[in-house]
């Protein structure tokens, strides 16, 4: 209902409820109580109440200034979204615009004021006594690495799974929380949703896949995988040149007959648990698929909202074909910066841009 539709008496009615209330929901609910019609909006409460603490009247007042009058960021409106994000911080400012009729450029802007920040849950792992040593002990290797051989970035694939779900969870990118201080959330997950186990290697020289899993990824469906997809990939697009092939610690990667068959064909060049080079536990931080393009790949496949498995492999696939050479670049100069970030913490994790 506007304002301009509203009586001195409703008017005179609507500031008292919220001068009790404190609370624009509770004074909705109160009109729909007294008058059984549907109540103002809250954007035509903000402005009654507005009106009353810069003229100390609820009546119109006629000042000889022309067009809207702005209420974005006035005490009242201030206090109703600040409000709103109070009951519930996972608000979007979009929602909140919707509900309160005040706009997502104004609504921002309150937040700004009130320093409430977004905060983006990040996925850590804890860290056991001797982790933050592995991690060290890692970091000072690829550092050397680098410094003895200006094209070894180049020479690395980094490789990892993950599950593709058909609910679209966890979608972290498009999970963020308004509060002053970082509320540390948890997201949880539900379980037993139809998806996919995805692979993919990532290299300056290009994305490698990505390979689909049928059913479970035990040790030897992955063996399996390296033999006819993974390495067979890899080298095509590497032909003679040398590589280093970097896996994490899953279960998996860990099955003695995978590690016997990158010893044999790969000797000297894998890095991971029990490698020549052990790639440290509790490290997603590290490694460009758990920090880069997992997120990424979600937040483009999930937007489309695939309704069946075939259109999200579709979907996948996509989505992977769409990176660009330039964003590989830039995923590898970050590792570098965490890894550097990661020894200047003594090994444990450590703050970076979201």
């Amino acid at each position: 209902m506007a304002e301009a539709r509203l009586s001195f008496k409703e008017r005179k009615a609507i500031l008292k409820w919220y001068l009790k209330l404190e609370n624009v929901v509770e004074v909705q609910r109160q009109w729909r109580r007294e008058y059984a019609t549907e109540p103002p909006t809250s954007l035509t409460i903000a402005r009654i109440l507005d009106k009353f603490e810069m003229h100390g009247t609820v009546c119109d007042v006629h000042l000889g200034r022309s067009g809207r009058p702005r209420t974005a960021t006035s005490p009242a409106s201030s206090a109703m979204v600040l409000e709103q994000f109070t009951r519930s911080p996972q608000k979007s400012t979009k929602q909140c615009a919707r509900e309160t009729g005040v706009s997502s450029t104004g609504i921002r802007r309150i937040l700004k004021t009130a320093k409430g920040k977004v905060f983006i849950p990040r996925l850590l792992h804890a860290l056991n006594e001797d982790d933050p040593d592995r991690r060290v002990q890692y970091c000072e290797w690829f550092q050397n690495m680098v410094r003895e051989d200006e094209e070894f970035m180049g020479k690395m694939v980094w490789s990892g799974e993950a599950q593709f779900k058909l609910n679209g969870t966890v979608n972290r990118h498009n999970c963020v929380f308004w509060a002053p201080e970082n509320p540390h959330i948890h997201v949880e997950e539900e379980v037993n949703v139809p998806g996919l186990n995805v692979w993919c290697g990532l290299s300056l020289r290009g994305l490698i896949g990505p390979f689909f899993f049928e059913g479970t990824v035990t040790g030897q469906v992955y063996l399996d995988m390296l033999r006819t997809s993974i390495l067979p990939a890899i080298r095509t697009l590497f032909g003679n040149d040398r590589f280093y092939f970097q896996q994490d610690g899953a279960p998996p990667h860990f099955h003695r007959d995978v590690r016997a068959y990158l010893d044999e064909n790969l000797a000297g060049q894998w890095i991971g648990r029990r490698g020549v080079v052990e790639f440290p536990p509790c490290s997603p931080d590290l490694t460009p698929l758990d920090f880069y393009l997992w997120g990424t790949l979600k937040d483009v496949v999930y937007r489309r909202k695939p309704a069946t498995l075939a259109e999200l492999q579709q979907e996948i696939e996509t989505a992977c074909a769409a990176i660009q050479m330039d964003t590989l670049v830039n995923v590898a100069h970050a590792v570098l910066c965490r890894n550097q970030k990661c020894l200047d913490a003594g090994g444990n994790h450590f703050e970076h841009p979201l």
